[in-house]
């Protein structure tokens, strides 16, 4: 389906349940399958090349996952300048709706994550926070070569997945 508008996008409810019944199932064991099985599922239901999750919580180990090389080293390179949509995500517990990459407001806020994430393909990028009830414990981002962001729809889907990993999750977190 890669290439079809976003406006017409469709998720078959068959394969809706079965992601989350695995990511249910995969964040019981903890945050780097939790966060392994969520970016899979992101690509494959929500239709964006790339797709990276960072759990940090307030204590505890930070862990990072992506779909792909190019998502889980421009993660890594975020974490490490602490700068990037999935770090305000993270900080504010407020999704960032689809910035595109050359836009001013990305070049300005984000300036090492714009520049490195251009430079591998990418025009626009949306993050979700993984939200428990304490606020949010990571972030998903969606990493898109086109320059529009994903539709409504898959906006919605990809901010449930997120808190079904998070909620999942949250007792791991306590144990650390």
């Amino acid at each position: 389906m890669r290439g079809v508008p976003y406006e017409v996008y469709q998720v078959d409810s068959e394969r809706l349940a079965t992601a989350f019944v695995d990511v249910a199932d995969a964040s019981v064991r903890g945050g780097p399958q939790a966060l392994a099985t969520l970016v899979a599922y992101c690509v494959a239901l929500l239709e964006v090349p790339s797709a990276a999750a960072v759990l940090k919580p307030p204590t505890g180990r930070v862990e990072v996952a992506a779909s792909d090389n190019r998502g889980l080293r421009l993660e890594r390179a975020a974490l490490s300048w602490g700068e990037g949509p999935g770090a305000d995500c993270r900080a504010s517990a407020q999704p960032i709706r689809g910035v595109p990459l050359a836009h001013p407001y990305a070049r300005a806020n984000w300036p090492s994550y714009t520049a490195m994430a251009r430079s591998l393909g990418f025009a626009c990028v949306v993050a979700v926070p993984l939200r428990t009830a304490d606020g949010a414990v990571g972030s998903l981002s969606l990493l898109s070569e086109r320059t529009g962001p994903p539709g409504p729809l898959q906006l919605r889907l990809g901010q449930h997945l997120a808190d079904a990993t998070a909620r999942g999750v949250q007792p791991h977190l306590l144990d650390s």
